[in-house]
């Protein structure tokens, strides 16, 4: 292992990241969208554009955005940005908690 692997926060920040693309992962297929398709690039772009002004906010309102949350919020924007582009979106992938709907809600209009 190495350094870097060692640092909690840095095993941390590793967590986070494996749970948003196995979010990623799961939404795509569960939206029967191949992972090669052309739009996902942009998807992609415009939800961590999304997720990146949304952790800002929650960090304006004191929130504390923590491993558990982060993957939410990530997908949650997602799903919005996947919604937008004409995708009809499940119930199931629509199910979020109240405080990251509140986030979103402050910063996707």
């Amino acid at each position: 292992m190495d350094e870097w692997g060692r640092d909690p926060s840095v095993k941390a920040m590793r967590r986070v990241f494996n749970a948003m693309e196995k979010t990623l992962d799961d939404h795509l297929e569960q939206l029967d969208v191949s992972p090669f398709d052309y739009r996902i690039r942009g998807w992609l772009e415009q939800t961590l554009a999304n997720y990146e002004c949304v952790r800002g906010e929650a960090g304006r309102m004191g929130v504390r955005v923590d491993e558990k949350m982060a993957p939410k919020i990530y997908s949650r924007c997602l799903v919005k940005v996947i919604g937008l582009a004409g995708i009809e979106i499940p119930e199931s992938l629509l199910a979020v908690d109240k405080d990251v709907e509140r986030l979103i809600s402050e910063v996707i209009k």
